[in-house]
């Protein structure tokens, strides 16, 4: 079998699935139950100087029937006091002795704010430092998301961390930054040792149409909140993996994780650890045991020993514009014996494509004159009928 014990800033995890920080870690209890189940570490609540009260709602699912397109959040940070947090974390530490804890820290616009936060967790099991530099429900004042935006004020709070613990920093960066290239190398300079890409994306949930409330709503209003879940995954990891390739620093992946082939494609781009929370959320702790299954089978099938043999193997094929063939010219192919007869293929290439489908017999057909290649019908069939096929070899 594959090793999925994986290295990472000197702190041995043994799976590279994390819990993130979000209300999943939000106090021992939850922690304890997330390791009994076979997590590979958890990161922290956010603590801060001053805990919060929580808005109630403060969570809105967006789905479309029973399917779920993803999450928005207005959590705030832990409403544990640091006093709280260290019980917490002896608490932990009498069961786990050795799993591994991220603190997700957060401050305000001094360096005592920060790092009376670190002076008060270092001493009590805590590995690694997970520097929130993103959250966008903080959005204005020193803190939040507008510390991930502005370089300067990004370098300053990274350094007085810095100058607190020679823990490993993990800096989490939002994407709601026009090149996270730039941010992540300025998070390295400054002294952090890996980069956590990336937090949610700045998001609101919807419009209560009969009140013309923001969703959530809190007595009646409403803030912009945190996307999460599904829909932020291929905005996360294009940020994973333009880190990858302009700066070397260490990655964990994070952002609309929810299956083992997330967590692969994330690994693949440059990351050697992930970080799930919505996913736990809405799956439960014990959603490791496939996690790490599917990625172990994965592995052992495709001839990798470790994940860590996996980390960026994907890269070298991710080029830019010119570097494309555009003498390549696929075309769809339709399944006989898997087309239901649903015609939205013939629909969406009606609106959306070249007119190159049309029904026979109950059945889709490629009109192979018109066919362009482009792909929407592959996405569109329910029941996954239709593949690209060479030109060539319809001809």
């Amino acid at each position: 079998m594959a090793i999925l014990e994986t290295q990472f800033t000197g702190i041995t995890f043994p799976n590279p699935f994390l819990v993130a920080s979000s209300p999943c870690t939000t106090n021992a209890h939850m922690i304890k139950k997330a390791f009994r189940a076979g997590w590979g570490g958890a990161v922290l609540k956010t603590v801060g100087l001053q805990p919060t009260n929580y808005p109630s709602p403060r969570l809105h699912i967006i789905k479309d029937g029973r399917d779920k397109k993803g999450m928005v959040n207005i959590e705030l940070i832990t409403s544990l006091t640091l006093e709280q947090w260290v019980d917490e974390l002896k608490s932990i530490r009498d069961e786990f002795p050795d799993r591994p804890i991220i603190a997700n820290i957060m401050g305000g616009g001094n360096p005592k704010d920060w790092q009376r936060v670190v002076y008060a967790l270092e001493p009590h099991g805590v590995n690694a430092f997970e520097v929130n530099v993103s959250c966008p429900n903080f959005a204005h004042g020193a803190r939040g998301a507008q510390l991930g935006q502005d370089p300067e004020s990004l370098a300053m709070v990274v350094g007085w961390v810095r100058e607190a613990t020679s823990l490993p920093l993990w800096i989490k960066l939002t994407p709601n930054v026009t090149d996270i290239t730039l941010i992540a190398k300025v998070a390295k300079d400054a002294g952090g040792d890996a980069i956590t890409a990336t937090n949610t994306l700045s998001a609101l949930a919807g419009i209560d149409l009969e009140k013309l409330a923001p969703l959530p709503t809190v007595g009646g209003i409403g803030i912009f909140g945190g996307y999460s879940g599904p829909g932020l995954k291929p905005v996360s990891l294009r940020c994973v993996a333009s880190i990858a390739r302009t700066v070397n620093v260490p990655l964990v992946g994070c952002g609309g994780i929810s299956k083992w082939q997330d967590a692969a494609e994330y690994i693949s781009v440059g990351a050697s650890l992930v970080e799930l929370a919505t996913a736990v959320m809405w799956n439960g702790f014990k959603s490791i045991e496939w996690l790490t299954k599917g990625l172990n089978d994965y592995l052992d099938s495709h001839g990798f020993a470790s994940v860590s043999e996996l980390v960026g193997k994907a890269l070298p094929q991710l080029r830019y514009y010119p570097e494309l063939d555009l003498s390549i010219k696929l075309l769809a192919y339709v399944d006989p014996n898997r087309c239901n007869g649903c015609g939205l293929c013939v629909t969406a290439c009606d609106s959306g494509g070249f007119e190159a489908l049309f029904m026979q017999d109950k059945k889709a057909v490629v009109d192979v004159v018109r066919c362009d290649g482009c792909g929407l019908c592959v996405g569109i069939c329910p029941s996954e009928g239709i593949t690209m096929i060479e030109r060539s070899h319809a001809l």
